[in-house]
């Protein structure tokens, strides 16, 4: 019982006597600090500063919790990865057929002679001829195949049936008014190349032939804006400027 009794008396003796071996810079007033975490390189490792304490060496990989730091991992492997943005949704069939075009309309405007031009243009009225309707695309091969036939009442046919089951793809109204122009319906044939050009403003092609039919009927004014549109298109078209030209001096006449 003696013995149970000098254990309590000993304690506050063993913390006098720790407390008065601390440095001297480790103060007591420091004891209303918080504790800290310590990193002094990889050589002399991480510390755990107590105040009124000192420094306590951390083992290597130990997890020392931080108060309002919810804990710091000494160990980087231990790090969860961060987490992967999520890929961008897939675009949609017309947004990327819009974005391709844009991109070949650059770079016909940008084409720096005719012959790069052309290898655009043919890109472009690939796209322009196909429809995403099995049917329509049938429907127009077998019109094409009928006008180079020779069977152009044929191919006028099939030509109005494309144009009522896919009233907004401009390529079945440039199709028709090719025939209807070889079959002399130079009205008609306009009246279908106006159509396309609003459907699909950027037809070059479009817009040359529309020309071409405005100035054989006499409207030279309406063929050079025609012509103009095109060429800012599709400005390496050099038969289609020195048309240009000419009929810019027959309707404006000579620049001063």
């Amino acid at each position: 019982m003696l013995a149970a009794m000098r254990t309590p008396l000993l304690l506050p003796l063993t913390i006098v006597v720790f407390l008065g071996a601390l440095p001297a810079g480790f103060a007591l007033a420091q004891a209303s600090e918080t504790p800290s975490i310590e990193s002094f390189g990889e050589e002399e490792g991480d510390f755990l500063f107590i105040p009124g304490i000192g420094r306590i060496p951390l083992p290597p990989g130990t997890r020392a919790l931080g108060p309002g730091q919810g804990g710091r991992d000494l160990d980087p492997e231990r790090r969860a990865p961060a987490a992967a943005a999520p890929p961008p949704p897939p675009k949609d069939p017309d947004q990327q057929r819009a974005e391709e075009m844009a991109r070949l309309y650059l770079r016909l405007e940008q084409a720096e002679d005719e012959r790069e031009a052309k290898g655009v243009s043919a890109a472009i009225a690939s796209r322009w001829a196909r429809s995403e309707s099995d049917t329509i695309n049938l429907l127009a091969a077998r019109a094409l195949a009928a006008d180079a036939a020779g069977a152009p009442p044929l191919a006028l046919k099939l030509l109005d049936y494309v144009v009522a089951l896919s009233p907004q793809w401009a390529e079945g109204y440039v199709q028709r008014a090719k025939v209807r122009a070889e079959q002399g319906d130079d009205s008609s044939a306009i009246a279908d190349l106006e159509t396309a050009a609003t459907l699909e403003p950027k037809r070059f092609d479009a817009l040359a032939a529309l020309g071409a039919l405005k100035e054989k009927t006499g409207d030279k004014k309406g063929a050079l804006a025609a012509y103009r549109k095109s060429l800012a298109i599709s400005p390496q078209q050099e038969s289609l400027r020195k048309v240009e030209e000419r009929l810019h001096i027959d309707v404006e006449g000579r620049d001063i």
